[in-house]
């Protein structure tokens, strides 16, 4: 798999953009969008908040994430967290694999040693959005979304999509404000329709400075 393929469904997935997720061995996952999480009886929703790339994807030491991943017709465990972060350079562990991004004043962008790459979330984070990736592009789809999962409800999330055409394939990456990416599909043409087969969502998320063993 080519390198931005990798990267598709890894995060960030992010998320994502074009990344691979992993799972105590090299599984598959992709990023991008965000939200953040309420509580029942939260006040009525206002205008649009206002969010930049680095609040989608938080990328501090003592970030940890856990996915419920779903490929091919198994259920894994895919687990994430932040190794180091040096300046504007964070390295991400992903099962046995390790990410690094550049965190920039456009956006989050995938890294390979000193080479920036694709970005998997870019500013303005806006509605419609656009951006070059490698073979393909990525948009900003939707935002104020709400999305529900085992971690919890999420609220003012940003769904990233980035589409490629050879082959015709699509990773779809929603990002939680403060939280990251809690929903990562890569989606392939099938029959002449676009077919999920990878999902990830998160199950739990450690923030720095918790107990691990308290991640919700």
């Amino acid at each position: 798999m080519a390198y931005r393929d990798r990267r598709a469904l890894s995060s960030g997935f992010g998320a994502m953009p074009g990344w691979r997720l992993i799972l105590t061995a090299t599984l598959l996952l992709a990023s991008g969008a965000s939200c953040a999480s309420t509580g029942a009886g939260a006040a009525p929703a206002g205008p649009p908040k206002t969010f930049t790339a680095a609040d989608l994807y938080p990328l501090e030491p003592g970030w940890k994430w856990a996915y419920d991943l779903v490929k091919d017709g198994q259920n894994m465990l895919a687990l994430y967290s932040v190794l180091d972060r040096t300046g504007d350079s964070a390295t991400v562990q992903a099962g046995e694999e390790q990410m690094s991004y550049a965190i920039t004043p456009e956006g989050i962008a995938q890294k390979d040693g000193p080479v920036v790459g694709d970005f998997i979330v870019k500013n303005p984070v806006a509605l419609g959005t656009e951006w070059p990736v490698a073979g393909g592009r990525a948009r900003i789809a939707a935002v104020a979304q709400s999305v529900t999962v085992t971690a919890g409800r999420f609220d003012d999330c940003v769904l990233v999509e980035a589409t490629r055409a050879d082959p015709p394939r699509a990773v779809r990456t929603t990002f939680a404000p403060g939280t990251g990416p809690v929903i990562i599909e890569l989606q392939i043409r099938v029959g002449g329709e676009m077919t999920t087969v990878t999902r990830a969502t998160l199950r739990a998320v450690t923030r720095p400075g918790q107990d691990p063993l308290a991640m919700r």
